[in-house]
């Protein structure tokens, strides 16, 4: 009988790099977050490891760091679709390319569009990226468990009730 494989501990790492990145130290957060999706991506846990790959590049897109924050957000994106999540790819997109255009990264926010189009193809509906929600309940703003933040077009909604957080894993009640 082989030994049970045991799965890494994310909640108390992710703990720490949430807290680094409300202190205003992404760098830190960044390279802890990398860590963990490369440990949930060895795992198995795809959905998971595009989670924090997609929070790694929050920090260096606050780094003003543009080609990590790309790698990272493109290595999310495809870890998504290879988890068989292209839904929630097409409502990322077009909040990520809204941050580009924000901060100014024009040229990279179409590069982003282009090649998830060359992923996934055209939209549903020409010049459309995203789809309407499901009716479900409203989630707290923060988890219970790692105190992370939560959006209810980012988590993996189990039933309408309830949603995995896209931090920990654990489970977040709607209301």
């Amino acid at each position: 009988m082989l030994p049970r494989r045991r799965r890494p501990r994310f909640r108390p790492p992710l703990r720490r790099a949430r807290r680094r990145i409300e202190r205003v130290a992404p760098a830190e957060a960044a390279a802890a977050l990398e860590e963990k999706a490369q440990a949930a991506e060895a795992q198995g846990m795809l959905d998971r490891a595009g989670d924090l790959h997609l929070e790694a590049a929050r920090c260096y897109l606050q780094l003003d760091d543009i080609d990590r924050a790309d790698d990272h957000g493109l290595k999310a994106l495809r870890l998504f679709i290879q988890a068989g999540r292209p839904a929630k790819v097409r409502r990322l997109v077009p909040r990520m390319m809204a941050v580009l255009h924000r901060k100014g990264y024009h040229d990279e926010a179409e590069k982003l569009r282009q090649e998830v189009e060359a992923l996934l193809g055209p939209p549903p509906r020409a010049g459309l990226w995203g789809e309407r929600a499901a009716r479900r309940g409203s989630l707290p703003a923060k988890c219970p468990l790692c105190g992370g933040p939560v959006r209810s077009d980012e988590v993996n909604w189990i039933d309408s009730d309830s949603a995995e957080c896209a931090y920990c894993g654990g489970i977040v009640k709607a209301t």
